[in-house]
C-alpha cells in the first residue's frame, strides 16, 4: 500500500486516522504479537512514538514514509524496553529531533520497591535499554505541542517505572500497558503489580475512546479491557493466596500450579508475573520470604 505521510509503497504502514500512520517493526514473537507499533502523528510537522528495536530494516520504513517536505519535532518512547527504545538515539541523530521520556527504567520506583529493592531484590534487565536516557524527561501531564497537534505525556508505571502513555485528543498511546492480544508482563522491581491496578485506574478516568498499544491491533473498547486486566490481577492474586495456605512454596512451584495450561516456552515469562504478586503481597504484608535475593526463595503466608 501507499503510506500517506510519503509517496513511497510501504507494506508495513497503515494509516489508522486522519494524519496518523502504524508501522510494524519486523520483530514478531509470542512476547510482541507480530511487532512493536512504530506511530507517527501529524501532516507537516510529525512525531514520532515509539521507535522500536534497532532494526535497520525498520528503520528504513520509517524513513520511507516521511516525506522531503516536513519535519520530525519529537520522538516519544512510552518506555525504555529494547523493542520500544533501541532504534531511538539513531533515529534521533538522524533526524536531529529530541527523544522524550519519563527517564531511565528505574526511574519512577515507589518508595515501597525501593525498601525491598534494598532487601536484596535485584534487577534481571531482562528486554530493558539500559543504555537509554532521553533527551528530555517528561513530567505527568506534560504538553507536548505543535501547531498540529497536543500530546499529554500520563505517568503510567507497573509494566515498567518509566512507562508513560500518551493521549491525543480522545485517543491514547497505551505502550505495553494495556494491549487487547494480551496482558503485560509485569517483573519486579521495574514492574509492580500495584502501580500497574493504579495505573489502569487513572488510565479509566481519562475516558478515551480508543487505546494504540504497542503491539497488536487498537483497543476498540478500553473501558471494558481496563476492567478485564484489573480482575486478571486480582484473580491471581487470590490463586497465590490460597495455594500458600496449603504450603510454603518456591516461585516456580506457584507458577506450575496455578500456570496449567500455559505454553512451556513461556513459563518462564509467568514466573516473572508470580514474582511481582508475591513481591506486592510482601509489601502489603501479607506474604514473607525467607531471602528474596534468590531464585529458589520459600514464599509463605504471615
Amino acid at each position: 500500500m501507499q503510506g500517506s505521510l510519503g509517496n513511497n509503497v510501504n507494506s508495513s504502514a497503515v494509516e489508522l486516522q486522519d494524519g496518523l500512520m502504524r508501522l510494524i517493526a519486523p520483530n514478531p514473537s509470542p512476547m510482541t504479537s507480530t511487532g512493536t507499533n512504530t506511530y507517527i502523528l501529524g501532516r507537516k510537522e510529525l512525531l514520532i512514538i515509539d521507535p522500536g528495536p534497532n532494526s535497520e530494516a525498520h528503520l528504513r520504513n520509517i524513513m520511507e514514509v516521511i516525506p522531503d517536505n516536513t519535519k520530525v519535532t519529537h520522538i516519544l518512547i512510552t518506555h525504555s524496553h529494547l523493542d520500544h527504545s533501541g532504534l531511538a538515539p539513531k533515529l534521533s541523530k538522524i533526524l536531529n529531533a529530541p527523544t522524550l521520556a519519563f527517564g531511565t527504567a528505574l526511574d519512577g520506583l515507589s518508595n515501597d520497591m525501593k525498601r525491598i529493592c534494598k532487601m536484596g531484590l535485584t534487577s534481571e534487565n531482562l528486554g530493558i535499554d539500559t543504555e537509554f536516557v532521553p533527551d528530555h524527561f517528561l513530567e505527568d501531564k506534560e504538553k507536548i505541542s505543535s501547531l498540529e497537534w497536543e500530546v499529554v505525556a500520563h505517568h503510567t508505571p507497573g509494566h515498567l517505572s518509566n512507562h508513560i502513555c500518551y493521549q491525543y485528543l480522545d485517543k491514547l498511546f497505551t505502550g505495553d500497558h494495556i494491549m487487547e492480544w494480551s496482558t503485560s508482563v509485569i517483573s519486579p522491581p521495574e514492574g509492580d503489580v500495584s502501580q500497574f491496578i493504579n495505573s489502569c485506574e487513572k488510565i479509566y478516568n481519562l475516558h478515551c475512546e480508543k487505546f494504540y498499544p504497542g503491539h497488536g491491533i487498537p483497543v476498540e473498547n478500553p473501558s471494558e479491557r481496563i476492567v478485564e486486566l484489573i480482575e486478571h490481577r486480582k484473580k491471581r492474586e487470590v490463586e497465590i493466596l490460597n495455594f500458600l495456605k496449603n504450603r510454603d512454596a518456591t516461585i516456580s512451584q506457584i507458577t506450575r500450579n496455578i500456570y496449567l495450561n500455559i505454553d512451556q516456552n513461556l513459563l518462564s515469562v509467568a514466573s516473572r508475573n508470580v514474582k511481582a504478586h508475591l513481591v506486592d503481597l510482601i509489601i502489603k504484608k501479607q506474604v514473607t520470604v525467607d531471602d528474596i535475593s534468590s531464585d529458589t526463595a520459600i514464599y509463605s503466608l504471615l
